[in-house]
């Protein structure tokens, strides 16, 4: 979903909703650790805080499918986050630029994504899944205990 300047310029002092879904399976083909994803929702508001300057606020809910930092099986993994952005055409610290005219809310959401992206997970029985495949995993704590 993509606004331009023009567009925002038109809203007074009401506050626009909106609602709308995303496809990134394309784009995650070249995200290592993302093995799938489903359609994104976001839904929100944004309010004109001055000509040139608007406040976005929305959630995301993102449904993944990660892998398993230990037997690298699918994890599936869903991220909700909710975010309060201001978009202006100043170059101000505290408000994220618009380029090229337009707030392109697919770039913010994709970049929201792979930021809030946890590093890695595993399943909640890795161990077990491990251990009926024969893998023991040592810990820390087990190599103290042993000296």
């Amino acid at each position: 979903m993509k606004w331009s300047v023009q567009q925002l310029e038109k809203l007074t002092t009401s506050i626009y909703n909106f609602d709308f879904s995303l496809d990134f399976s394309e784009d995650i083909k070249t995200v290592e650790d993302i093995l799938g994803i489903e359609e994104v929702k976001v839904s929100g508001t944004i309010e004109k805080i001055q000509t040139g300057t608007y406040r976005f606020k929305y959630k995301m809910y993102v449904p993944l499918v990660l892998q398993c930092a230990l037997t690298l099986d699918p994890v599936d993994y869903v991220m909700e986050y909710e975010y309060d952005q201001v978009f202006s055409v100043l170059e101000e610290d505290e408000y994220f630029l618009i380029e090229n005219n337009t707030v392109d809310m697919k770039n913010v959401i994709w970049t929201n994504i792979l930021v809030e992206k946890p590093i890695s997970v595993t399943l909640p029985n890795a161990y077990d899944i491990l251990k009926e495949r024969g893998i023991e995993i040592i810990q820390d704590d087990d190599i103290f205990e042993e000296e």
